[in-house]
């Protein structure tokens, strides 16, 4: 099932998992433009976006679709941070983004180009440091994907985000996934898909290779889509399937379902290869408390399994970040036990994100206030703040373990 289906000329209806999808991506995409411009010295910033399945920009009754996200929030950001630079006293920030609108139906494209015009003019007459390339195709995204690559790194383009909003699977193969990714030196992507197409994709051998490999240990038919869809035990042994199929595509992937009353039917997973994307991406979805779900454990080996250990329903709200918090007071003192007792911070961060939905605030937090933990600073100090951490200090067991720890350990 593709965007075509989307009857645009007559208002297309916003699903509730795209709602969820785009406040998401809206969200996450604000944090990116403010963290990748942070340094007061850096005075441009490039950026291709591909939006892959595109659309028309507008549904029924006025909601807006990513091409307009996209347009709106580099504007707004654009504003923001020249206004805190001036502020401050530092130069200012010039923008500089290639944007790729792709979709199978020529309508949808049609539309978008009057949809988008408004707000193109607006950026011109009240954004002097935003400089925007907009392209358009039309057809597969499987076809087109090679010339709008082609085209970003022509521009010398390092940093690229892929929004790929497919309704099924086969639109966007694995072997694109990895060729994406590679586009430039620091790439990400969305990638929207209903989990029946995918398992049906995988076909049932490979599904089962996956499972018996990894030792998914959930019972059920995983594939039985419409008897499974609402059991927690279903959800994990699903998550895991698909980050072990889709984990060697980055060094970060996030497998967490949409969360919604009917059933988990839809993914959305951002694959990254720096944990700082990653760990922003987390922090988005606490924000956003209840919109995707995880089932399994919350501390840094979320897909493991241990029957003796009770298994929840993370849903990234409060009651999730305190079991948590419980769990991460455990898992960081034996990973460290693991890595001869100390680490970088930023090691630490790399070797943890992968695998854990907590909120960077929860990992800080028990690196700082756990008793056998101690934040040292590259001069010998002991960090006292989870918000004063930088990634050259060292996080390290202390020589005498508590007695907690020898009771959870």
């Amino acid at each position: 099932m593709s965007k075509k289906e989307y009857d645009w000329a007559n208002g297309a209806t916003l699903s509730s998992h795209s709602k969820i999808k785009l406040k998401i991506l809206d969200e996450y995409f604000r944090e990116y433009l403010r963290i990748r411009c942070v340094l007061p010295q850096q005075g441009k910033f490039r950026l291709a976006i591909v939006d892959g399945f595109c659309g028309a920009g507008l549904y029924d009754d006025g909601p807006i679709g990513s091409p307009i996200i996209f347009l709106r929030v580099l504007k707004e950001i654009s504003e923001e941070l020249n206004i805190i630079r001036a502020i401050e006293g530092f130069k200012p920030l010039d923008m500089e983004c290639s944007l790729y609108f792709n979709d199978l139906s020529q309508e949808a494209i049609y539309l978008l180009q009057s949809n988008i015009d408004p707000v193109m003019k607006e950026i011109a007459a009240t954004c002097p440091r935003l400089s925007l390339d907009i392209n358009f195709s039309i057809g597969a995204f499987e076809e087109n994907k090679t010339s709008i690559c082609d085209n970003i790194k022509s521009k010398n383009f390092k940093n690229v985000l892929f929004n790929l909003d497919q309704y099924g699977y086969t639109q966007v193969s694995e072997k694109s996934l990895g060729y994406l990714m590679g586009v430039a030196r620091s790439t990400e992507i969305f990638l929207t898909f209903a989990i029946e197409s995918f398992l049906t994709y995988l076909t049932p051998s490979r599904v089962i290779e996956i499972s018996t490999n990894s030792s998914v240990p959930f019972a059920g038919n995983i594939v039985d889509i419409d008897k499974n869809q609402n059991k927690n035990q279903w959800l994990g042994s699903v998550e895991k399937v698909i980050f072990e199929a889709l984990r060697y595509i980055s060094s970060y992937v996030s497998p967490f379902s949409i969360h919604n009353p009917d059933g988990w039917r839809y993914w959305l997973i951002h694959f990254a290869n720096s944990y700082k994307a990653r760990q922003v991406y987390n922090d988005v979805l606490h924000k956003n408390k209840s919109s995707q779900a995880h089932f399994g454990r919350s501390g840094l080996n979320m897909l493991y399994y241990d029957p003796n250990e009770e298994l929840n329903l993370y849903l990234f709200d409060r009651a999730s970040r305190s079991h948590a918090r419980n769990q991460l007071d455990r898992d960081i003192p034996n990973l460290l036990e693991t890595n001869g007792g100390h680490m970088r911070i930023d090691e630490f961060y790399s070797n943890s994100y992968n695998q854990t939905p907590a909120h960077s605030d929860d990992i800080n937090f028990s690196l700082v206030n756990n008793p056998d933990l101690h934040v040292i600073t590259s001069s010998g100090g002991t960090r006292r703040s989870t918000n004063t951490i930088k990634s050259g200090d060292f996080v390290m067991l202390r020589n005498q373990r508590s007695f907690f720890s020898a009771l959870t350990g």
